[in-house]
């Protein structure tokens, strides 16, 4: 009797499980397989005890930020640099005096002087600033001059303060340096005007001038 096709098939898959059961029965312990499905293993943390939960710890709050301070105007009695000293408004009856010599500049950054018009401003108390180096500021100098160098470090520092520290930025302020070519002085008077300065005088002969002219010289001092 012929087996039909379609009986094929399970009795293939019979006779391999009737083989693979001999087989299994036959082998060793440690290569026997087990019939019976085995329970899926559980992770290690599910057999472990549970723990009580970690107080956390408390969060610490942000120290308060400083507050800035109030941005305001410079008190001139604060210690400051000593490059530069409170230049104190001359009395009244000389201020006019010089203000109506020589008012502020509307139209200019800067007026040139003569030599008369220095000795007088020099005697009326006005402001001198020497622009050649601080060599020759230590050299001679005009007596009461600041030593303001065009081209030397803490020009910056020197303005800023000065401007600071004057009474009247309107005041005559007479700057001078070696005269001739020398433009230190122009250079210094741009960066006084940019500082609110409106009253900027140019010795424009210089300080040749004014010992050609036998006017009182200082030598030494802290430029």
């Amino acid at each position: 009797m012929r087996i039909q096709p379609w009986m094929e098939i399970p009795a293939y898959v019979a006779l391999a499980l009737v083989c693979a059961w001999c087989a299994n029965a036959l082998a060793g312990p440690t290569r026997r397989l087990s019939w019976r499905l085995k329970e899926p293993a559980r992770p290690v943390a599910s057999m472990l005890p549970a723990l009580p939960a970690a107080a956390s710890p408390p969060l610490l709050a942000p120290a308060p930020s400083a507050s800035p301070k109030p941005m305001g105007k410079v008190d001139p009695s604060a210690p400051r640099s000593k490059t530069i000293t409170l230049v104190p408004a001359p009395p009244p009856d000389l201020k006019a005096e010089l203000m109506a010599r020589f008012p502020p500049l509307v139209q200019e950054a800067q007026g040139a002087i003569t030599g008369e018009e220095a000795a007088w401003l020099h005697a009326h108390g006005a402001v001198f600033l020497d622009a050649r180096r601080t060599a020759l500021y230590e050299q001679g100098h005009i007596p009461g001059a600041r030593s303001f160098s065009a081209w030397e470090d803490g020009l910056a520092e020197k303005v800023d303060q000065l401007s600071l520290f004057t009474a009247d930025l309107k005041l005559p302020i007479v700057v001078y340096c070696s005269g001739g070519d020398c433009h230190d002085s122009y250079l210094v008077a741009q960066k006084l005007w940019l500082a609110g300065f409106r009253n900027l005088r140019i010795y424009t002969d210089g300080f040749p001038d004014w010992e050609a002219r036998k006017g009182p010289v200082a030598t030494g001092g802290k430029p």
